[in-house]
């Protein structure tokens, strides 16, 4: 993967983290993966789309662990 920096406003950035939270994203970085995929579908291939929707069927059914617990037992 590559990383990107991305600059919000103050209001934006508190936006994507409660809506991420309330939509079950561990992370707010999952949610604009998973946003950007479903605006950017008709151009990304099939089994990118794929991989994006398992991973975020994984977060709905509780398979994924947050990077903050993950961090925290480290």
């Amino acid at each position: 993967m590559e990383t990107i920096s991305l600059k919000l406003t103050k209001e934006q950035a508190r936006l994507l983290e409660k809506t991420a939270r309330e939509e079950g994203f561990p992370s707010k970085s999952e949610f604009v993966r998973y946003a950007l995929a479903r605006a950017l579908e008709d151009r990304l291939s099939v089994e990118t789309i794929e991989e994006i929707f398992e991973a975020r069927r994984q977060v709905r059914t509780g398979k994924t662990v947050p990077w903050r617990r993950l961090k925290a037992e480290g």
